[in-house]
């Protein structure tokens, strides 16, 4: 019978004070990003302190998840999730098994995937919407104040802006979200494996995706859908949600730094197309 290995002296003390480190470092950037986010998004026309204090319930949110990144760290883990490898990577100063020219080209083809998703969705469902809403007698919706502004504030601002929301976000609803559901799920399947299985994977990408799709209707809850099952069925059809599970495939395939990629990218092309648009109208 062979003696069973002693374990390296301090190497569970190193594992927590990097994980500590690289919450430390999460939750400052989800916060930081939700902070440069919102009154820059506003800024893009200007800035009314009405806004600000309807931003205020997301900074919240921010805050909460924020506060869930340690758990969510030591879930990834557990179930078998991959984290922020590129982070955790540079803090324990190990080698990447990848390199950082595939990740990218992974990354952006799953913007140009995220992006044309999106516009499909846009262009069957919501804009349809919309146009069925206007006409049927009811109150207008508002004109997006990005086409009333300078090109080239819309370019700069809905820059800065795609930056701050994509590392934001990504660490909200793909590293927080799928800790959380990845631990619930792996909780109700009564299998004996210790990661989650691909099926429960997938619950757990449409499910987060949904979520994101649903904190994005928020500013159309009073106008285009305006009761409680109008609001939940359409987050069903946001173009955010099929973004959202796009992105939650990306996170799993090769983490978070891969899902902030992909998203800043989407989003900054669609305001580098505003900006172009916004020229052309002028």
């Amino acid at each position: 019978m062979t003696e069973p290995i002693a374990e390296i002296p301090g190497a569970s003390d190193s594992q927590r004070a990097t994980r500590r480190r690289e919450s430390t470092i999460l939750a400052s950037l989800a916060i930081a990003g939700a902070v440069v986010e919102y009154p820059l998004a506003m800024a893009i026309k200007s800035i009314d302190v009405s806004e600000l204090v309807r931003a205020l319930p997301f900074l919240v949110i921010t805050i909460v998840f924020a506060s869930l990144i340690p758990l969510s760290l030591r879930l990834d883990s557990d179930l078998g999730l991959p984290g922020a490898p590129l982070l955790a990577a540079k803090i324990a100063g190990r080698k990447l098994h990848f390199s950082i020219r595939s990740l990218l080209r992974v990354s952006f083809g799953y913007a140009i995937l995220a992006a044309l998703g999106g516009a499909v969705v846009l262009v069957i469902v919501l804009i349809p919407l919309v146009i069925k809403h206007s006409s049927g007698g009811s109150s207008s919706i508002p004109s997006p104040p990005i086409f009333t502004v300078a090109p080239a504030r819309v370019a700069f601002v809905g820059a800065s802006v795609a930056i701050a929301a994509a590392v934001s976000e990504e660490i909200q609803f793909r590293l927080v979200l799928y800790a959380l559901f990845g631990w619930i799920a792996r909780l109700m399947s009564r299998g004996s494996n210790r990661f989650p299985g691909r099926g429960a994977l997938w619950i757990v990408t449409i499910a987060q995706g949904y979520l994101f799709g649903l904190i994005h209707l928020a500013p159309l809850a009073g106008t285009l859908f305006n009761s409680t099952s109008r609001f939940l069925l359409g987050g069903m059809l946001m173009p955010q949600t099929l973004e959202g599970v796009i992105f939650g495939r990306l996170y799993l395939r090769r983490g978070l730094e891969a899902s902030i990629i992909a998203h800043a990218s989407m989003d900054l092309g669609l305001f580098l197309l505003a900006a172009v648009g916004v020229a052309r109208s002028h």
